[in-house]
């Protein structure tokens, strides 16, 4: 599989049908962010009210590969921040650009709408991944690992 076969799209009225096989892999994983994604989903964070509230999911020849989501930093009021949060690529989708191309999308459009955008990297390969894509480390004391800035 290559990156070229992925497909980004903005979610608006639904997650995607196969959220539920994506939330169960996250959890064997001990990924317990996608289980927050779908409880802010659900509790009506996302859609369109907020702009600065977007999910992106990726796809591969038509199945769900992956999933990451934009919001206000729920850790920082800062106005000038948006936070990249709850982004996961299926076990069996890794390897093959999708992380890059959906990290690509969600920065992006985070900073069109911020100038800035924090995370929080779950592990050192997170790290490493979200640092190839610009992020640099932040020590400051807040609940964040990293930030990008415009």
């Amino acid at each position: 599989m290559t990156a070229t076969a992925v497909q980004i799209v903005r979610l608006a009225d639904s997650l995607p049908d196969d959220f539920e096989a994506l939330r169960h892999e996250a959890s064997a994983e001990s990924y317990r962010f996608i289980e927050g994604l779908r409880e802010e989903w659900l509790a009506g964070h996302y859609g369109g009210r907020d702009e600065r509230f977007v999910t992106f999911a990726a796809f591969q020849e038509g199945e769900l590969a992956g999933i990451g989501a934009l919001t206000p930093d729920p850790y920082d009021p800062a106005p000038d921040l948006l936070r990249v949060r709850h982004v996961y690529v299926r076990p069996l989708h890794r390897g093959a650009g999708i992380g890059r191309v959906l990290a690509a999308a969600l920065i992006q459009q985070g900073l069109d709408l911020a100038p800035r955008l924090s995370l929080r990297a779950a592990d050192p390969r997170a790290t490493a991944f979200w640092e190839a894509n610009g992020f640099t480390p932040d020590t400051s004391g807040t609940r964040r690992s990293h930030l990008l800035t415009r």
